[in-house]
């Protein structure tokens, strides 16, 4: 079964483009979300794979109903009570009752912030062996499930994509593993590769000329029979 999160695909009406003028954040409460999550990187309890599997694990209501900050806010509460940082009772008041642990080390100080926004977090890794496939080759994806660490997980692997088949155009060398990198269980670096797949091939009414370039680590692909 498709998870509420996995829209991809999906007919869900005109997208508004982004204008050249528009305000980098609408409200002034969406900037301090973001500085939340920029913050709780130093806690050694958060990383980009684990901030969307929290996100994708939201309900299925709060997912559809709230906007794009909403998600971030919700899913970051919903880790620091899952790890011990807060308990939902100080969340309902709106007082820290004091330390769940000790953050002192975790604490990401205003005169760091520059330097770690603009060193960004490189996810690309050091070649461990030859990647198992080669441009042009033809691949076979499989199941998001069957790609998954743990139950529930998170797979960067979307449902349209999946159970078909498609070309190796690129091989982009070694890169962290979101499905183990999300849950802790290490960075678990793959090759990961642009597939490329017909429209036709992943919708029924999809136009045959067009293409669909998915990038899709080792674990996610066999060799097409």
């Amino acid at each position: 079964m498709k998870p509420h999160h996995d829209m991809g695909g999906d007919p869900s009406g005109l997208v508004k483009p982004d204008q050249p003028d528009d305000p980098v954040f609408e409200q002034l409460w969406h900037k301090r979300v973001l500085g939340l999550t920029v913050a709780a990187g130093a806690m050694g309890a958060w990383n980009i794979d684990t901030s969307r599997f929290w996100r994708e694990t939201l309900p299925r209501q709060d997912y559809q109903s709230f906007s794009y900050y909403e998600k971030w806010l919700a899913a970051l509460t919903n880790l620091f009570v899952a790890k011990g940082f807060v308990t939902r009772d100080e969340i309902a008041c709106g007082y820290y009752a004091g330390p769940q642990q000790n953050l002192r080390d975790g604490v990401l100080r205003a005169a760091a912030v520059p330097l770690m926004l603009a060193a960004g977090a490189k996810a690309s890794r050091p070649a461990i062996a030859e990647p198992l496939f080669q441009r042009g080759q033809k691949v076979h994806t499989r199941l998001p499930d069957d790609t998954k660490k743990q139950m529930p997980g998170h797979t960067r692997l979307p449902h349209y994509a999946a159970d078909k088949v498609g070309t190796i155009l690129f091989s982009h060398g070694y890169h962290v593993l979101p499905n183990s990198n999300a849950h802790f269980l290490g960075e678990c670096p793959e090759p990961l590769y642009s597939v490329e797949f017909s429209s036709a091939d992943l919708w029924a009414d999809g136009n045959g000329g067009d293409k669909v370039v998915v990038d899709c680590w080792q674990s996610y692909l066999v060799l097409a029979e």
